[in-house]
Parts: structure tokens; sequence; C-alpha cells
């Protein structure tokens, strides 16, 4: 049944919406100047490259330039037939039945106008002859009008006959193709993903972009044409009471699009007016012709002058927008980019001083949260803002030299912004996927604080910019010449396949050749890739340990807060990369796919229990932040430890010790200390890649799911396990990221006592949104309950990855004690670890909140003492290291002023080292990490005794 009764249709008149344009009116492009123009046109008459664009910019404009003026009028429509995001987001094919969600449908209207076709089977909708039935229903104005149209069209044109039995299939009378309970909203999405991007939008950009490299105002006037019946009707748009997301309306704010699309359309619209304005100024024909339409279809404004199409363009497509910012609300700061855009493009250097305090305002909260936003979402919604203001600022620095030189001087934080995704960015393949971003396990082996574009070349970034937007080669270079910095070199460098050909892929450019040898040297000079190490983000709450080279490099990651935009609640979530794979991956963007946002799948990626942290009494984390509480980087160790009790609603502690730890062999573990007080049951969850599992040490029984929501199937329980069991991953290589089949795996062993040991399946979209692909990956629970709160519980494991066999031979959980021999009981750790080579390792982390209030207390005694190892010291955290034959081979401690071992004693002076690291070579201690300024002394057998520092 249509749905016209619940449209709230227009007026007929189109009255001019908002102020017109004042009397001192744009004369010239801001962003296209004449010398810029002069120089891209030169550029495609001597490079080889940029001619080659050119001519394919001349060729994409051809679908509209062979269009006659009159077809590229009536190609924009009026916002009476419901507009959908999504055909249907969970939906399939009525013809094929398979799957088709989200954005798959498929789009050509200059080709197949009025139609949308499966990519499953090919089949086209809606089955009836819909261009028919909307002329039909063009009132005066030219706009469609639900009630006037003739239903007698509405019928499938491959079945006309009545009485045939699909003579109603797949006819969409503009609000969807119904059968039964479903709805297929063709026309819907068609008018926004088909006539409206491609059509329309899509023709002012391409015809935009072909004026711009040939001067040719014949492709000026096709745009000017679209442009002025976009501003007819644009203010008439409002996606929030004509248009759905998600099958439903959801209140969502926008023009044609919704309001994350709009904001860039709407931007974009103003750039294709800047490129263009130059060719209309003069063009009498386009006047004669948008004179005629005006008379033809009774429109208020008469278009007999280039100051009326002006006022009218300026008016109903950009002083709109900025009268009606709410249409164009995004994700920060892509509407002040807009807007400053915007009142650039109308009214500069009038404008000037307006824009200039709009930019350093934006700026100033963009750099806020380490150089960014704060918005979570890493390689997503968290780069999105920076990626915009690149290319917002490199639009200003091609138009006026000198520009992006005086903005970088008052805003310094540029440089730690287009470091940020630099800095958290690891392998060189992977982001920690920290909110809504990525795909589970997949790689994102791009920079993500540009989008790097090179004509003829498929892109790796979801959005896709114009042909003609600002070389991202070239803005990082010019970060390199304001900054210094190295890294914004090596990163285009690497863009461009390590290589100088080509670059910098700008037909703008001057001195390709000069340009080119200038990076050959910074390479030559610093290497090809930046050389990032570990690093805290402390007000994004982001850890990263780094350590091992080439393809023995690692990377695990501590996040430490839960909540924000575009976050998931995922306090204390840990993560790892290592042998070319994210072997401990969160789930990603969730899948909407799977009936939108609120959906039981979509919500299940959101949740606590669906990353690798700590669950209290079955509740989601809160929007709080913990803080760094200890950071320690040496040669063999990188430890990081954080508290975040308000994470969780009524904890006393909430504080994790993650730790990586190198071995001789260039393998590694990781240490994982998760200290938990508060409420009455504690579950930590663990999961990796894609695999199966072995267990040992577990008699495992079917149980039912742990709590509500849970995607989670097959789960089993040991009751009472001895701590020491473990899960192995034997990894699956799903999406074939290595070069060969490499047996790689994942040991997970647990040393928490009177736990709980469980294994479970839990659910994943294996990809993207766009499939309904799914898996089931092993996952593991350790948990703890109590009979009051609050529970204390101290959760301790080891995790090692490895290739054929594993490097540990044998783990133990050993007693730690105070100064008087005392026990710590279970918040005291300490971990020996047996080697392959037969070498040990002991780890020792304090409670240094005791938020039980147990006694001894280490906050009080600043003493542990291992008494099998015969180690003493004050630090908060340790790794002792010996030799076969039990000599020492390496001590490490953390926040402490001594530490003894092995009849040597090193003493850190009065005040606590942040990290000393000690290593032993035939007997002689060598300082190989640690502050290069600190002093230690040394004892051996109560003998001082010399010492070579190597730091």
């Amino acid at each position: 049944m249509a749905e016209w009764n619940t449209i709230s249709l227009l007026s007929t008149a189109l009255l001019v919406c908002g102020a017109t344009a004042p009397a001192d009116t744009k004369q010239h492009s801001v962003f296209f100047p004449q010398n810029l123009l002069d120089r891209a046109r030169r550029n495609a008459e001597v490079h080889p490259r940029e001619a080659r664009l050119r001519d394919q910019l001349i060729a994409d404009a051809q679908p509209w330039v062979a269009l006659s003026d009159d077809a590229l009028w009536h190609l924009m429509f009026g916002p009476n037939i419901t507009r959908s995001w999504m055909v249907w987001s969970n939906g399939h094919c009525p013809s094929c039945s398979k799957n088709v969600p989200m954005y798959e449908w498929e789009t050509d209207p200059l080709v197949h106008p009025w139609k949308v076709r499966c990519p499953q089977c090919d089949e086209f909708f809606p089955k009836n002859d819909f261009r028919s039935f909307y002329r039909s229903g063009l009132d005066e104005h030219n706009v469609f009008q639900p009630k006037k149209a003739d239903r007698a069209l509405l019928f499938n044109a491959e079945h006309p006959d009545p009485a045939h039995p699909l003579h109603g299939f797949g006819v969409d009378d503009g609000e969807g193709y119904v059968a039964g309970k479903d709805r297929w909203r063709f026309i819907g999405a068609y008018l926004i993903y088909g006539q409206w991007k491609q059509a329309v939008l899509g023709g002012i950009k391409r015809l935009a972009e072909a004026y711009v490299v040939t001067g040719d105002t014949a492709y000026a006037h096709k745009a000017g044409i679209l442009l002025d019946r976009v501003a007819d009707l644009y203010p008439t748009f409002d996606y929030k009471t004509q248009a759905l997301v998600y099958e439903k309306r959801l209140g969502s704010n926008g023009y044609v699009s919704v309001w994350h699309d709009a904001c860039e359309e709407t931007r974009e619209l103003a750039l294709a007016y800047d490129q263009v304005f130059e060719g209309l100024r003069g063009d009498n024909v386009l006047i004669h012709f948008l004179a005629g339409k005006a008379k033809e279809f009774k429109l208020e404004n008469p278009k007999r002058s280039f100051a009326d199409v002006q006022n009218n363009i300026e008016g109903r497509i950009l002083r709109d927008a900025l009268a009606n910012q709410h249409k164009i609300a995004s994700n920060y700061p892509r509407t002040p980019i807009a807007v400053a855009v915007t009142k650039a493009v109308l009214d500069w250097p009038r404008s000037r001083d307006e824009v200039l305090k709009l930019i350093d305002a934006f700026l100033k909260r963009s750099t806020a949260v380490d150089g960014v936003t704060g918005e979570k979402g890493l390689a997503n919604y968290s780069a999105f803002g920076l990626q915009s203001i690149a290319l917002f600022l490199a639009d200003w620095d091609r138009a006026i030299p000198g520009f992006l030189d005086d903005i970088v001087r008052r805003n310094p934080a540029l440089h730690s912004m287009f470091r940020f995704h630099i800095d958290t960015w690891c392998l060189n393949s992977y982001y920690p996927l920290s909110g809504d971003t990525g795909w589970f396990a997949k790689r994102i082996d791009q920079y993500q604080g540009v989008r790097f574009q090179r004509f003829g070349l498929e892109s790796d970034y979801s959005h896709k910019d114009a042909a003609i937007s600002p070389s991202m080669f070239t803005f990082m270079w010019r970060l390199y010449e304001l900054t210094g910095d190295a890294a914004f070199v090596q990163a285009l460098y690497m863009a461009n396949d390590y290589s100088v050909e080509g670059l910098p892929h700008d037909v703008f450019a001057d001195g390709h050749e000069a340009l080119q040898e200038a990076v050959r040297e910074v390479i030559r000079r610093e290497g090809a890739a930046p050389g990032t190490t570990s690093i805290d983000k402390q007000r994004w709450h982001l850890a990263i340990l780094r350590s091992g080279t080439d393809s023995h490099g690692r990377a695990a990651w501590l996040d430490y807060d839960s909540g924000g935009g575009h976050s998931h609640q995922d306090g204390m979530n840990v993560g790892l990369f290592a042998y070319g794979l994210d072997l401990m991956p969160d789930f990603g963007y969730p899948p909407v796919q799977f009936g939108g946002w609120g959906s039981a799948k979509a919500t299940w990626y959101k949740q606590s229990a669906a990353h690798n942290t700590v669950v209290i009494d079955g509740a989601n984390h809160g929007n709080a932040a913990g803080r760094t509480t200890l950071w320690a980087i040496g040669e063999s160790l990188q430890c990081v430890r954080a508290s975040g009790a308000a994470i969780v609603a009524g904890a006393k502690q909430f504080e994790r010790t993650v730790a990586t730890v190198g071995c001789a062999s260039n393998d590694f573990y990781m240490i994982d200390v998760f200290r938990v007080v508060g409420g009455m049951d504690h579950a930590k969850f663990m999961h990796s890649h894609f695999g199966r599992i072995t267990t040992n040490g577990l008699a495992l029984v079917p149980t039912t799911s742990y709590g509500a929501g849970m995607q989670m199937r097959r789960v089993a329980v040991d009751a009472a396990p001895k701590p020491g069991w473990w899960v192995d991953w034997d990894i699956e290589d799903r999406y074939k990221l290595l070069p060969h089949e490499a047996d790689v795996h994942l040991r997970y062993t647990d040393l928490t006592a009177e736990a709980q040991a469980y294994t479970a399946e839990g659910w994943v979209a294996a990809g993207g949104y766009d499939t309904n692909e799914e898996a089931w990956i092993p996952r593991v629970i350790t948990r703890r309950t109590g009979a009051s709160a609050p529970l204390a519980s101290t959760f301790v494991a080891v995790v090692e990855p490895y290739t054929d066999s594993p490097n540990i031979a044998g783990v133990r959980r050993l007693s730690v004690a105070g100064a008087d021999g005392t026990p710590y009981g279970d918040t005291g750790v300490a971990v020996e670890l047996d080697l392959a080579d037969g070498s040990a390792h002991l780890v020792l982390a304090a409670d240094v909140e005791n938020a039980v209030e147990s006694t001894p207390s280490f906050p009080d005694d600043r003493a542990m003492v291992q008494a099998d190892w015969g180690v003493r010291t004050d630090a908060e955290f340790c790794l002792i290291c010996r030799f076969p034959d039990g000599t020492p081979e390496r001590l490490v401690f953390c926040n402490g002023s001594f530490i003894e071992f092995g009849g040597v004693k090193v003493v850190a002076g009065a005040s606590a080292s942040e990290l000393a690291e000690i290593a032993f070579e035939d007997g002689v201690p060598r300082v190989v990490g640690g502050a290069p300024d600190q002093v230690l002394r040394f004892y051996r057998d109560g003998t001082e005794i010399l010492v070579r520092n190597a730091h």
C-alpha cells in the first residue's frame, strides 16, 4: 500500500529560501585561481601521466555532454518520494533470494534509469516502468506529486496481462515493492545512489573537473544547468522528515542524503561552483536557457541575468546550508570545514578574518586529544576528520602559497595530528580496532591520516576523492618541509609502493623531478619506513608496546578507557599483532548489515564481553577512562600498567598490567595481570584469530551460555581446574594474509587461582558490511565468583604466539612475600617460565593499589621477596632471566631503587628508576636499558664491581 499520506507534501510554489546574495557578490574563484588552472593545463601538455588524467576526465564527462540541456535540467528531482539509505539493509533479492545487504544493489542511472540491479542474478527492479509513472506525476513546477501520478501504470512491464501471476511482482510506486511483511525500497534507494549521487551530483563534479583541466566553457555551461536546477530544489529536501535509514525514520538530519553525506555533498557543490564560476559569468546561452525554464515551469526566480542565477545557486545551496547547519551536522570537524569552504567560496577575501577564526577554532578542538579529536574508531571515524582536514588545508595551500605555513605556525599541534596514525600503525599492517573501525582480523596496510590517491591505480580507502582533489603526496611533503619530520616522507613513499615514480601525483604541482629526488634523498638518509617505538597516548588512552624487527616485529596494545563517540564498552581491552597477523583481534565495526545498529549482532560487537577484558557481574563497562600508572620500555621488556576503577560501576580496583618479553630465539611472550575488586562475579574473556583450539589440564563438560545477549554457543566448563591449564589456537589464515602456509599458534596459559575455565564459540562477521558471511571463533572465559561483595580476583596469564613449537616449556606461579617473609597472598604475582633452551625467567608484579587492604601491603612496605629464586627488590615490576647454569642473564626492574639476585645487587640511588635493564655477558654486567643519565651501582657478594654502560 502506498504511503503518500505519511509524506508532508510541499507547496507547489518554490519560494526562495534564506538570504539572497549581498550586493558585493562573488567575483572570482577562490580555490581555483587562473594561475592554478594554467599550471594544471600546462602540466597536461608536458607530463604523460597528467595528460592521461586530463583525457580521462574529459571522457568521464562525456555522458553528460551528450545529453541535451533540456535532458540535463530534468535529471534533478523533488523530495516527495520517500528516500531510503538502503533498499533493505538485511535483505535479499526477491528474484534469486540471495542476500543483498546494505549498499550492494547496483545503479547506473544514465544507462538504466530508474532501475537497480541485483549483483547476484543481474535482475533489474522495479519491474514497472517507473519513468512513465514519474512523468505522469509531474506538476506545473516539474516536481513529482504522488497523488497526481497515474497508478494504472503500476504493473510488471514483463507481464502486462493482469491475469498473469507475476503481473504485480517487483512493482514499486516509490514507496517500495511489498510482498507479505517484506518491503524493498528500490526507488527510494535509487533516488539517492543513482539519480542524485551519480546522475546529478556526479554530473556536476565530472563536468566541473573537465572544465578545470581544459578551460572549455562547454563543460561549465552543462555544470551550471545542473547546479541551478539543484538550487531550485535543494532547500526543499529534509532527510529527517522525508527519508529512512535501516528501514526506519530515525530522526536523521540531512538534505537529499543523510547528514554525513549531506555535509560532504554540500561542500562538494560549493567547490564545484567555485571551479566553474569563471566559465559561467559570461555564458549568455545559459541565461537564455534557464530563463526559458523559469518561465515554462513558473519558477519564482526569473533567471533573466547571471546575477539571478548566482543568487539562486548561492542563496539556495550555499547560504541555505549556512542557515540550516543541522542538515550538514557531521562527524567533527567536517561541518566547520564545510562551513569554512562555503563562506570562502561566497565571500573571499572579505570573509578572510571570519574564516581564519573558524579554522583556528576547529583545529584547536581537533588536536585536543593527543593531536586528534578523541573520537573512537581508530582507522575510521578517528581518521575521517584528519583526512578531511588534510584535504581542506591542501585546498588552501595550493590556491594561496604560504597559507599552510601560517596555519602550522599558529597551530603547531598539527604535527601531532598527522603523526597520530603513524604512531598507532602497527607492523605497517594493522591498527588497534578501538571502537567502530575495521573488520575482524583484517589488515589495514595504508596510513590512515590522509587518503593517498593515484590516478589509474585502485585506492585502498573506502572514500574516493575527486580526481582533482589536492594530492596528499604533495601535502605530506609540505608537512615535512614545515616540521622536519621524515616520517611524513616515509609515509608517502610507502603509499607509493616504496618508489618515487610518478610523485607527487599532482596535476597542479611544479617541479616533479626535483621533488622525486628530494624524497629519494630523505629515504636514503632515514630509511623507507618510520622508526616507530612504543607509545602511550595518555589522553586517547591507548598504549602500544612494540618490539622486534622485520618479520619478528610485534606489538601489544592496551585500550584503557570505555565510551566516547563511536566507542565500544571495551575498558582495558588488549590486542596483539605478531607473525603478520592480528592474533587478539577486536571484533571491529558492528555488523549493521544484520538489522541495523540496534540489532542483536551489532549490539554484541559493542558489549564488554565481546572484548579481551573482564566483566563484573555481567554488566557492560561505563563511560570512563583509566590512567597509566607504570610505563617501562626497555630492550627485552616493554610494560604498561593502567588503572581505571571508574570504568565499572562500584569497582574498587580495575587494573591491568601488560608486558611483552623477548627471548633469545627472537620469539616472545606476553604477561597479563588483571586485578579486579568489586561485585560478586568476575569473567575474563579471551579470543584469538580464526582457528581451532586444543586444551590441556581441563575436563570440560557442556553448560549453558554465559550471560544474556551473548552471541556465543557450544559452551563447556571445568568448574575447578588446576592453575596452569592452557588453550592452544592453531591459527587459520582465512584471509590468506601470509605469503606461505605458516604454522602459527597462540598458547594461552592461565594461572588464576580458584577459577572456573570455559571454552565457547563467539559469533563474528567474516568481512565487512558488504557481505552476510558469518563465522564462529573459539573463545575462553576464566571466571571467579564469590558469595558476597566485593570479590577480589587476580587474573594471571601468559600468552605465547609461536610457529611450529612453543618456546616456553613450562609455566608456574610462585609465592611472593613482603620484607619479613609474610606472603602477599593472591594479589602478589610471581610467574616462573622455563624456556626450551634451558634458561628461565621470573616475572614479579606488585599490587601497588592494595584495594583489599591486606597485610603485608606493598604500598607501605615497598618490598617483594621471592624465596625460590632468592630475589629481593622494592620495584613494582621485575624481570629476572637466568642462564641454564643458574647465573644471571638479565635483570630488569621498574619503578624501584634496587634488585638482588644471584649474588648481584643493582642500586639505582636515592630515587626510584622508571626502568633499569642490565644484561650479563661472561658474568660482566652491561646497562642496556633505562634513562641515559641514570646512575647505577653494582655489587657482587657485597663488593662494588665495574660496569660497561652500553646504553
